[in-house]
């Protein structure tokens, strides 16, 4: 059981992640330089941030879920 509610909680954490990641790298990217031009900061939101938001994501739900089955 712990390892199934492990495994969905990764899931979950992923993909929260990489939209939250896209999402912030798309406002931010005006910031950090990035133009509009040719979908810039469409692609680098979406191989940038994406992948780096769904591994922060899918470690903090893997935390957050044994944590929870610890308590």
């Amino acid at each position: 059981m712990k390892i199934v509610l492990s495994a969905l909680g990764i899931a979950a954490g992923a993909i929260v992640g990489a939209a939250a990641g896209m999402f912030l790298l798309l406002i931010l990217g005006s910031a950090l330089g990035l133009g509009d031009f040719e979908g810039e900061r469409a692609m680098t939101a979406a191989f940038v941030g994406g992948p780096v938001g769904a591994l922060i994501g899918a470690v903090l739900g893997l935390v957050l879920v044994r944590r929870m089955l610890r308590a």
